[in-house]
């Protein structure tokens, strides 16, 4: 509400002010027949003024004059730049109403009597920043003329350059008057110039410090215009496939296109900053082209507050309203009321319900309670550019994947007991797979029957940060250049110390490493020493991993701390009771007081004398 009245009583300011620079034309006819631009001083500038009224940009005022040699103000210089960016364009409506949200706290401050729009919009582009508004708009500041070397900046940052021109620090001016511009705009002013937006005023001059008149205004709108040739279209955002760097979108018409994205493409969803393999699908998003360069990519409508992926049963419509039915991966058919503008995908080609046969895989996305979008596969369908992020064997067999696209990212599914596997061209088995692998999958109704994976080996040189023994697969964290990274170890790795044959057992942190490295697995550990000092602790045994040779202990006299854990094994370890009888790891029990000898380092305990003091 407080907007909406912000809003009205704007615009009635707006309507009663002698200014209209901003205000939409009455009478689009008029745009051409300013009656003080006819004359010959301003012939260098009346098709630009002409034509920047012709896109409803900048107007007249009511006497039919456009008063070319009137200053322009920082904030009427702003907020023109602003609708040069697509502020004004309809289809940037829910960006203006998701930078209201974002920034009106702060733009509040200013106390605008008009041109707010304007400037959330600014801000969210990133045209503006907060330090920028105490520049322009604080105070006095907002009706103060613009000058030369400010309009400069405006232009870069409203052309995305402000990155590029901040990079040359070697600019060097081509004007007279060059050491007059403020250090802080140097480069953006060459910027501006390199680019053919602004020129100087004559003798070589810049005359960074005079003021914008209305007419140099209407020129430098032009050309940016011109030069940046921006244009907007609000389109279902349907896939983004990392690989190929390539969107797939259903647009107005509801045909199927797909655009490049380059690195300089921003990405955005509800106005934060975002990576391509973070952006939701099946969800309306407003595409940015600079000419046909896709350069902006903005998620516009709310994320899937649910995903549920199953089976297709089947479908009823009753008094206009669809309820899918689906099988779920628990097994459970649940019924699933669909909203009234769903976007349907099959195979990535633009479907409806109908299209689905009974079993084909279907993922519902549901907003509000409502299926929002579908997306159906076959019942054998297949996964590609996927990576391998966790396989997990303790219920049956199941592998996590990463995926650009964000039907597939972080989904988990289980794998065939039959499945075939081949690696770099290698029939294999499954426990060639690493983390890290990247892999195309068969999936035959949602269960991988096949497995395709691609892998690179290196070796590297590094020093152990950390080290956990663990079932199914131990890690090992290794600093390498200043960069620490995980690795999984897979249960077959190859270990040599000095020469000899050795276990993970033998390792410290601290040690130093060479490890030949698989996709995110280590595949061999060489070493050439290990670090370690006596030790010996007391304590009541608070658990115990026969397994994995694993005694947690709670030191003596600790009451309330962690308990730590000792690595011993039957054929390492020694273990007795107090009365020298020979004992195995499976006599140690919970609750038994214990003293343990061995080897320290960093913290990492390794029993070479386990003695039972007490039941």
């Amino acid at each position: 509400m407080k907007k909406c009245i912000r809003a009205a009583i704007a615009g009635l300011v707006t309507l009663a002010m002698a200014i209209p620079v901003f205000a939409e034309p009455a009478n689009t006819e008029a745009l051409s027949r300013f009656s003080d631009i006819n004359t010959d001083n301003f012939s260098w500038a009346r098709g630009y003024i002409e034509a920047m009224a012709e896109k409803g940009l900048i107007t007249g005022y009511e006497d039919g004059t456009f008063r070319p040699d009137n200053d322009v103000t920082r904030l009427e210089a702003l907020s023109l730049f602003a609708r040069a960016m697509g502020s004004v364009d309809p289809v940037n409506e829910p960006i203006i109403k998701i930078a209201h949200e974002k920034y009106d706290s702060i733009i509040d401050g200013y106390n605008l009597r008009w041109g707010t729009n304007e400037i959330a919009y600014l801000m969210y582009r990133g045209a503006l920043k907060r330090a920028d508004l105490d520049t322009y708009l604080k105070g006095n500041e907002k009706d103060t003329p613009m000058k030369r070397y400010e309009a400069a900046i405006i232009i870069t940052k409203a052309m995305g350059g402000e990155e590029k021109a901040l990079s040359d620090l070697g600019v060097a001016l081509d004007y007279t008057d060059s050491r007059e511009v403020p250090s802080n705009a140097i480069q953006y002013v060459a910027y501006a110039s390199e680019a053919g937006i602004m020129e100087g005023m004559g003798e070589g001059s810049f005359s960074p410090n005079t003021e914008v008149k209305r007419s140099q205004m209407s020129v430098m709108l032009s050309r940016t215009v011109d030069k940046t040739g921006y244009s907007f279209r609000r389109m279902k955002l349907m896939n983004v496939n990392s690989d190929k760097r390539e969107i797939t979108v259903i647009d107005e018409d509801g045909e199927e296109n797909k655009y490049v994205y380059t690195d300089d493409t921003v990405m955005r969803r509800m106005g934060d900053e975002t990576q391509p393999k973070d952006l939701d699908t099946n969800l309306d998003a407003i595409f940015v082209f600079s000419d046909k360069t896709l350069v902006g990519v903005e998620v516009i409508s709310a994320v899937p507050d649910k995903t549920v992926r199953g089976q297709y049963v089947s479908y009823v419509t009753t008094s206009g309203k669809t309820t899918i039915r689906v099988t779920d991966e628990e097994g459970e058919t649940q019924s699933y009321e669909c909203a009234g503008n769903i976007v349907v995908t099959y195979d990535g080609s633009p479907a409806t319900v109908r299209s689905f046969t009974k079993g084909d895989i279907i993922i519902l996305s549901l907003v509000d309670g409502k299926v929002a979008a579908i997306t159906g596969e076959t019942k054998t369908s297949t996964i590609s550019g996927a990576i391998v992020e966790k396989l997990d064997i303790a219920n049956g067999v199941k592998m996590t994947i990463s995926h650009g696209n964000s039907v597939y990212d972080g989904q988990t599914y289980e794998v065939s007991e039959d499945v075939t596997v081949k690696k770099n061209d290698a029939t294999t088995g499954l426990d060639s797979i690493y983390t890290g692998d990247r892999v195309t999958l068969t999936l035959q109704y949602g269960v991988i029957t096949k497995i395709s994976a691609t892998s690179s080996k290196k070796t590297v040189e590094g020093t152990i940060k950390a080290l956990t023994i663990a079932s199914p697969n131990s890690t090992m964290t290794v600093r390498v250049d200043s960069e620490d990274k995980e690795y999984e170890i897979p249960r077959d790795v190859e270990i040599l110390i000095n020469g000899d044959e050795g276990s993970l057992y033998d390792f410290r942190i601290g040690d130093l490493v060479k490890i030949t490295v698989e996709s995110d697995a280590i595949i061999k550990i060489v070493a050439t020493s290990t670090q370690e000092s006596s030790g010996s602790m007391k304590g009541v045994v608070t658990a115990i991993n026969t397994s994995f040779g694993v005694v947690s202990i709670m030191p003596e006299g600790v009451t309330d701390g962690e308990a730590r854990n000792v690595y011993c094994k039957d054929e390492t370890t020694t273990f007795v009771s107090v009365d020298g009888k020979s004992k195995k790891m499976k006599d140690v029990k919970v609750g038994q007081t214990v003293r343990v000898d061995g080897t320290v380092s960093n913290g990492v305990f390794v029993g070479k004398l386990f003695t039972i003091v007490a039941e």
